[in-house]
């Protein structure tokens, strides 16, 4: 809880200098944004090649013909060797480099699951 309103005093001080105005005015806003951001689970992947590609997936339910529907998740921040994704609690499929695996969030806990329990879970 303390980080979280650390974070909000920041962003809100980041707006008053920005947009003027009082701090305070900001603190409501800003303490949504940190709450936003404390739920949020940070995932690292290799940043992959031409022919092996890295890539996250939110599983979002059943699809007729692929089986699975996937909405595919930005990356938030990338270099020469890693690419960083920005989760909140659900069930994704990560490919790392061609190398792929489901993962199941739960506040902010990383379990690595089946592809038969995902079937299980979207049903």
């Amino acid at each position: 809880m303390k980080n979280v309103m650390t974070k909000a005093w920041e962003i809100a001080k980041k707006g008053q200098k920005k947009f003027g105005g009082k701090v305070r005015e900001y603190l409501a806003g800003a303490l949504k944004m940190a709450w936003a951001l404390s739920r949020k689970t940070r995932i690292t992947t290799s940043a992959g090649s031409r022919n092996h590609k890295s890539w996250v997936a939110q599983i979002t339910g059943k699809h007729p013909k692929f089986k699975l529907n996937r909405s595919f998740v930005e990356s938030v921040d990338y270099n020469m060797s890693e690419r960083y994704f920005d989760l909140v609690d659900g069930i994704y499929e990560v490919c790392d480099a061609g190398s792929r695996q489901f993962i199941q969030i739960t506040k902010g806990d990383v379990v690595k699951i089946e592809y038969s329990d995902v079937m299980e879970l979207v049903a």
